[in-house]
């Protein structure tokens, strides 16, 4: 893909390194086949390809993100499938990176959404406060319907209808082996799972 970047923005090492790979880019579409984005939406502009042409316009006009590309952007869920289908080697993960730290600083958020981000920024990572949320909507679920904005909708309807129990196993500890001890390895037990589903954990600490 030819490229049109000014000096001054190879002199960043964020804009040269896209630069590297927007030009490995050939426009195959290979990648099409293995994004769920585009298959779930049809979308060529929730493909891969068609983000890739997203973010070449953002980034070489330097121009602040409108609504459409931010929408686009968004809605990757940075699988990196695509990265595993493209036969040119296309490093598709620092383009999308570089694209979302480019829209945080340049793009204002309506204020619904600056709200909902922050929230889900002091909820997620805490365990006791993921609990309290997945109990507030297990008892929103009657009038979710009603809600105006539907991601409030779409959280409240995958929300598990039964808050998982406590896992005894959620604090930082050691467990000694069944067998022969061979190696010690670390649990990275993650965000989601301490209250999403904790027989995960469990089963694979046993």
């Amino acid at each position: 893909m030819q490229t049109f970047f000014n000096e001054d923005q190879l002199l960043e090492l964020d804009f040269k390194r896209s630069n590297e790979v927007l030009r490995a880019c050939v426009h195959c579409g290979f990648c099409t086949a293995t994004c769920p984005t585009y298959q779930v939406l049809g979308d060529e502009l929730d493909s891969p390809r068609g983000r890739i042409y997203l973010i070449k316009d953002m980034l070489e006009n330097n121009r602040v993100p409108d609504q459409k590309t931010v929408t686009h952007i968004d809605r990757c869920l940075s699988c990196l499938a695509c990265m595993s289908t493209c036969p040119s080697g296309v490093h598709y993960m620092h383009l999308v990176d570089h694209a979302r730290a480019y829209i945080e600083d340049k793009y204002k958020r309506p204020l619904f959404e600056r709200l909902l981000r922050w929230a889900l920024v002091k909820i997620l990572p805490y365990p006791t406060r993921f609990r309290l949320a997945l109990l507030g909507a297990k008892i929103a679920r009657p009038i979710a319907r009603f809600l105006p904005d539907p991601r409030l909708r779409a959280m409240i309807a995958m929300a598990p209808k039964q808050v998982p129990p406590v896992s005894r196993n959620d604090d930082p500890q050691s467990f000694a082996p069944s067998i022969a001890r061979k190696k010690r390895v670390v649990l990275m037990t993650g965000c989601a799972q301490r209250a999403l589903n904790t027989d995960i954990n469990d089963a694979t600490i046993r």
